[in-house]
């Protein structure tokens, strides 16, 4: 299980050889990272209509840092953001196959004014990998 880890490792691709190194040949990986997509861009504003502005481009690697502010708490986050394509080919060089990818939808619930926008835009990305077969 690798969760919200994978974006905050520099080098993605010797974690995932890593992991596989150590993973059971019958074994499964379960990833869950924000969305790449929704790393790259922000909401114009908190209306849950608000457009979604896409900052400086979708391709390439790029080191982020931040820090976020709610109901009193100051949390800092730093890590590295990543197109899709990034994390399939690290995946694929590590002997690894993506065996399924999901996009989940929040459902409405607590904080769900807060999370409506993110029906529109996926916030998460969840994959299952497994193991090659021996080259």
């Amino acid at each position: 299980m690798a969760y919200n880890v994978l974006m905050d490792v520099e080098d993605v691709s010797a974690t995932l050889k890593e992991i596989r190194r150590v993973l059971r040949p019958a074994g499964m990986l379960v990833i869950s990272i924000v969305h790449p997509f929704s790393d790259r861009g922000r909401f114009a504003n908190t209306e849950a209509t608000s457009p979604f502005v896409i900052q400086n481009g979708y391709f390439g690697s790029k080191r982020f840092e931040g820090t976020e502010e709610r109901d009193g708490l100051r949390m800092r986050f730093a890590g590295w953001s990543r197109p899709l394509e990034a994390y399939a080919t690290a995946l694929e060089d590590a002997g690894l196959a993506i065996t399924s990818l999901r996009e989940p939808v929040p459902q409405a619930g607590n904080g769900w004014n807060r999370m409506q926008r993110w029906t529109r835009i996926p916030l998460f990305l969840w994959l299952k990998a497994r193991p090659l077969a021996l080259r």
